[in-house]
């Protein structure tokens, strides 16, 4: 009893929860084993019980270090008490160059930073010298709230894998993106949410899934258009070619194409660089140097995995290790392979700095994990859990818990590392964003466990750093003044969503899911921090969900028994009903039919951004992901024959109908 009672004691001082409540009330106590598994990942071997007791007392003396060695700023001032170790000495305050701001002595066991008073929101480093020891600290120096919008906007969302048009090959493309961006902007929209645009595998079902990427700082060179590479490059004599369009899109067999048309260009580029395209080969040389970071190792994975596969935990063991001497090599032998990637990246780059030039509307995603084969777990991997992965526990919609088949990165390596990767991430996907919004916003508080190869009930939470994670957050989006959307759907804690719109983060609010019983919630009930919408990329379209195919999908592929589904159309019928006899009573039903009145009531919500899917504007009746499904649904290759005429009287419609429920489109309250 003494060894589990010291196993959870030393699990609760690391935020490993022994016991939770479930979404039934239930209080579920976490088998032993799942708890020695977390354990482990995070670097205690010896669980003995003198072991336990060793690294529980060394914790406990190490408390006051843990927490010294990161701090959160929110004034130009703040008392920190110091570590029992260190004794009077000198302290330093340094910028991001390294460069000393201020200086002063210190007398233990509090210490009073004070920041100069034009100093601005960022990272700072606290350094400690005393004749004991050296001792360091971030100081993250952040505001108290997020970049936000002023005034209330509109726009729409979708999969630009599932917009093609005539033009583009197979899959919609960086030049469909400009094109209804500027339909969007034509009609007075201010708002274009996109599914991830980063580089995925394209062979099985599980990964062509966006919400699973090789890496969140790479983007997929499958969307470059072309047509618009080819104009860089007038002296290539290339055809386009022509990529039949499925019914389904095929990722394999369009990236096949479009990479060997890529490829030919490249070798043009790099046979002439020193000639016709010597100043383009400046510019991309420009782009390597200044972001070689992130784009050369990355762009080394892609070359290895050409030749050895896209797991890089089936490579030798050198390569798996990253032992320098044998990346060095490697990438000495296969300079062409590496620039090759590195310039499919500058492609993109330059493609998207075009789009937005002039107008920033686009709503990038963040996933919250990424693929464990793939680029950034390669690269992370000493920061990564490998034996556990990322799920949800039972609830009533998926009574076996859910696996989402990532690592989750170790909370104590990442706030060791200070956040470097979380820093570079969120500035690498605000690079082009007008918004950002955040998959599983949850994550940044707790994240469950799920022992490798073991069942969802079998998990437990992990916490996580919060109040520093939502610090680099607030201070990154005033940074790139870029608005955050949480996706804080489902069995989310009331003082999360709380905290969200303190920090004016964006929660979500779903039509479908803002109801009391079966009665929607009235307009003024959603508040004004957040983002309203009828559905997301994981439920049916609008006219899919009153017709309940969504439902009858899922009894078909056995998901559902004949029972279940019967109580499920029920229950959509009802509310069906009583959205008409509420959209009538509110005055928002006039005549026409209930999408409309819909639009009415997005148009009289208080929140910040409303946003309608583009499946729902044309009418689209095929639910782009159906969640508990891999090979058994076409996850993510759907696709809509795109007319951007068709779009644009749409998107028309729509703002005036925005415009007359909402005010005045140039000058308003509202839009």
């Amino acid at each position: 009893m003494a060894w589990e009672n010291i196993l959870k004691a030393l699990a609760t001082q690391c935020g490993i929860a022994t016991a939770y409540w479930n979404i039934q009330g239930v209080y579920v106590q976490v088998p032993l084993e799942t708890i020695v598994t977390c354990l482990e990942a995070m670097g205690f071997k010896d669980l003995s019980l003198k072991g336990l007791q060793e690294s529980l007392e060394e914790r406990k003396k190490k408390s006051d270090e843990l927490s010294f060695s990161v701090h959160v700023l929110r004034k130009h001032r703040k008392r920190l008490r110091l570590p029992q170790n260190i004794g009077p000495g000198e302290a330093f305050v340094l910028d991001e160059r390294g460069e000393v701001l201020v200086s002063f002595p210190f007398e233990p066991p509090i210490l009073e930073v004070t920041l100069p008073q034009d100093a601005p929101w960022g990272y700072y480093t606290l350094l400690l010298l005393s004749k004991r020891n050296e001792v360091s600290s971030l100081l993250i120096f952040s505001p108290h709230e997020a970049y936000l919008e002023d005034r209330k906007i509109w726009g729409i969302h979708g999969a630009l894998s599932a917009l093609v048009t005539e033009r583009s090959q197979g899959i919609g493309d960086l030049k469909d993106l400009e094109e209804i961006q500027n339909a969007v902007l034509e009609s007075g929209g201010k708002f274009l949410g996109i599914l991830p645009l980063h580089l995925t595998a394209k062979k099985t079902p599980e990964e062509i899934s966006p919400y699973l990427p090789l890496s969140r700082m790479l983007f997929d060179p499958i969307y470059l258009p072309l047509e618009e590479v080819l104009a860089l490059f007038p002296e290539v004599s290339l055809s386009i070619p022509h990529t039949l369009r499925k019914d389904l899109i095929d990722y394999e067999e369009v990236w096949r194409v479009k990479d060997s048309f890529l490829q030919k260009i490249f070798q043009a580029f790099w046979e002439k660089r020193d000639t016709s395209f010597a100043l383009l080969w400046s510019e991309f040389q420009e782009f390597v140097d200044k972001e070689k970071d992130w784009l050369f190792p990355s762009s080394l994975y892609q070359a290895i995995a050409l030749e050895k596969g896209l797991d890089w935990r089936e490579w030798p063991t050198p390569l798996q290790k990253r032992d320098t001497d044998a990346l060095t090599s490697f990438a000495k032998d296969h300079e062409y392979e590496v620039s090759y990637f590195a310039f499919l990246q500058w492609l993109i780059h330059r493609l998207l700095k075009k789009v937005t030039a002039q107008h920033r509307i686009l709503c990038f995603d963040l996933p919250i994990g990424c693929a464990p084969s793939g680029a950034e777990s390669w690269l992370a991997q000493d920061k990564l859990v490998f034996s556990c992965t990322v799920g949800a526990p039972p609830d009533d919609f998926s009574p076996e818990g859910q696996n989402w088949g990532f690592h989750p990165f170790s909370p104590l390596r990442i706030r060791e590392t200070r956040y470097v990767d979380f820093i570079a991430l969120l500035r690498f996907n605000m690079r082009f964003a007008r918004f950002l919004r955040l998959d599983h916003i949850m994550g940044l508080k707790r994240l469950f466990w799920i022992p490798e190869e073991k069942n969802a009930s079998l998990g437990t939470y992990v916490a996580y750093p919060f109040r520093e994670l939502l610090a680099i957050l607030t201070l990154e989006s005033i940074r790139n003044k870029v608005t955050l959307i949480g996706e804080d759907l489902g069995t989310v804690p009331r003082f999360l969503r709380s905290v969200l719109q303190r920090s004016s983060i964006l929660s979500t609010r779903v039509f479908y899911f803002e109801r009391d019983g079966y009665t929607p919630r009235p307009p003024e009930k959603y508040p004004r921090k957040s983002y309203a919408t009828l559905n997301t990329h994981d439920m049916p379209p609008f006219q899919a969900f009153l017709d309940g195919k969504d439902i009858s999908t899922r009894m078909a592929l056995g998901i559902l028994s004949w029972e279940e589904a019967s109580l499920l159309l029920a229950d959509r019928r009802e509310f069906i009903t009583r959205c008409f006899e509420k959209l009538g009573e509110w005055g928002f039903l006039k005549g026409d039919d209930l999408f409309f009145a819909l639009l009415r009531f997005l148009a009289a919500v208080p929140s910040l951004v409303v946003s309608i899917s583009v499946d729902d504007l044309l009418g689209s009746t095929f639910q782009l992901n159906l969640p508990g499904t891999v090979g058994e649904y076409p996850n993510w290759r759907h696709w809509l024959a795109l007319d951007l005429k068709d779009l644009k009287d749409r998107l028309l419609q729509v703002a005036r109908l925005f415009c007359s429920e909402g005010g005045n489109s140039s000058d308003q309250e509202g839009f």
